[in-house]
C-alpha cells in the first residue's frame, strides 16, 4: 500500500509542476498544493521507514 501512495505522491508532484504554469491563478495554486501534498507525503514515509528500521 505504501508502495502505490508513494508513486501517486511522486505522480502529484509532476502534475503540480506542469501545472504551476498554468492560465489561471487558481490553477496555479492546485499546482502548488500537489507539490506541497507530494512532498509532505514522501517526507513522511521517509521519516516512518528511519524509525522501522531502528527498531
Amino acid at each position: 500500500m505504501k508502495k502505490k501512495l508513494g508513486i501517486a505522491a511522486t505522480l502529484l508532484i509532476v502534475l503540480g509542476f506542469g501545472m504551476i504554469h498554468g492560465s489561471s491563478r487558481t490553477i496555479e495554486l492546485l499546482g502548488i498544493g500537489f507539490i506541497g501534498t507530494g512532498c509532505a507525503y514522501l517526507l513522511f514515509l521517509l521519516y516512518t521507514s528511519n524509525k522501522h528500521k531502528e527498531q
